[in-house]
């Protein structure tokens, strides 16, 4: 019987013997025979969504749903061939850093996403071609650190709020290595906000936990909306933040989230959830914890947030081939990247195989494995573009990073 909310996983658990088609020799990539198979998918569906589903690719212009998603998948590809000048012309076609709304802060639905991508694509091109064609990397960052003025009204999460933001500010710093575009006062400010926002609210609630965010009324849990986004995106900052914080507020509201586990080592998707242990996906449940708990292994050296991780692996293995289809945000593409995850922590093939059958399942389409259409067909997040994304970094597994949230 099939976990509710995802399809049975009839793939063999891994062998040497099952492994052998879809892993090299050395099991520490992936086999020539699926490498050919995944750039055969990859030429079709970039052709069918550039042809095809162009009109939904501008649907709007931001990362999660629209044109700046494909703008992000192309700077990603340049990066592994010396930023391209090809590829990163290419991604400017899709980012369109003229009509922006002007309401959003975060990088995935709101103006930080195409600021910051114009910012590092001007600066490798400006910098290597004199490419005069568009403005100066220093009027991008600009506008993308006068996001800060909507600071107090946005809310701490990821997909909408100051999280989301605070990755924009890191990825840049992050790609222009060597120059400090944006200023560590500015990243500060930012930090500053969410745990002043996180304190109070838990004070609030009288909680146990140190920190605590609501979105939308709800304490939410997850990495899109949740506590997990909001602590993974800290712990990445954490050059910014006083120890004191780490160990007093971070680390403890870190601990406190992991309590809040089901018995299945799934999570809540929120605090008194009543909808039950349904959810396997990236937004809301096991999915989104893994990165923060690879991390907090890693910063704070003790392996029980290591051995969570794992048993989310496992939880995703068992229940992740999620019905609602492949999408990155709530389906098997951002599934996959939990594998990913675990391997680069590990170097345990097993988890290079669990990606790899998970990319395959994505690849070959079969037959009523999408129960739910998704809204925005082209998209990173929802759509085709997520599963090209996924693609594109299986072929270079140490280096892969879950878009828009690992820097």
């Amino acid at each position: 019987m099939a976990p509710k909310g995802s399809f049975e996983n009839q793939f063999d658990d891994y062998s040497i013997e099952a492994a052998a088609n879809i892993l090299n020799e050395s099991r520490d990539g992936i086999s020539e025979k699926f490498h050919t198979k995944l750039q055969k998918f990859k030429t079709e569906k970039l052709q069918l969504l550039t042809m095809k589903m162009e009109k939904d690719i501008f649907y709007d212009g931001t990362v999660y749903t629209g044109s700046a998603g494909l703008a992000l998948h192309y700077f990603m590809c340049s990066l592994k061939n010396d930023y391209s000048s090809d590829l990163l012309k290419t991604a400017l076609e899709y980012l369109d850093t003229d009509n922006l709304k002007g309401r959003r802060i975060s990088f995935l639905c709101g103006d930080a996403g195409p600021l910051a991508l114009a910012t590092v694509i001007s600066f490798k091109l400006g910098s290597r071609r004199h490419d005069k064609t568009m403005p100066d990397y220093k009027l991008y960052a600009q506008r993308l650190m006068a996001l800060i003025s909507l600071l107090n009204e946005s809310p701490d999460e990821l997909l909408y709020g100051k999280s989301g933001y605070l990755y924009a500010l890191l990825f840049v710093n992050k790609y222009i290595n060597g120059k400090e575009i944006i200023p560590g006062n500015h990243i500060e400010r930012v930090i500053n906000s969410i745990l002043k926002s996180g304190k109070q609210y838990a004070a609030t609630m009288k909680s146990e936990s140190p920190l605590l965010w609501n979105w939308h009324d709800k304490v939410y849990f997850g990495a899109a909306h949740g506590m997990a986004g909001i602590l993974y995106m800290l712990l990445q900052a954490r050059l910014f933040i006083n120890i004191i914080e780490i160990r007093s507020f971070i680390k403890p509201a870190i601990d406190w989230l992991l309590s809040q586990r089901y018995p299945s080592g799934n999570f809540p998707s929120s605090m008194g959830s009543n909808s039950g242990d349904k959810l396997v996906q990236w937004c809301h449940g096991a999915p989104g914890f893994v990165p923060l708990c690879i991390l907090a292994a890693q910063i704070f050296e003790d392996d029980k947030y290591l051995k969570i991780a794992i048993q989310c692996g496992d939880v995703i293995w068992q229940r992740g081939l999620c019905a609602k289809g492949y999408s990155l945000c709530h389906g098997v593409s951002g599934n996959a990247y939990a594998f990913i995850q675990l391997y680069q922590a590990t170097k345990k093939p097993m988890y290079l195989y669990r990606a790899s059958c998970f990319m395959e399942w994505c690849a070959v389409e079969r037959s009523g494995t999408e129960l739910h259409h998704p809204d925005r067909p082209a998209s990173l997040f929802e759509g085709l573009g997520g599963r090209l994304y996924l693609a594109e970094d299986i072929t270079r597994i140490m280096d892969a990073k879950f878009p828009a949230f690992t820097v």
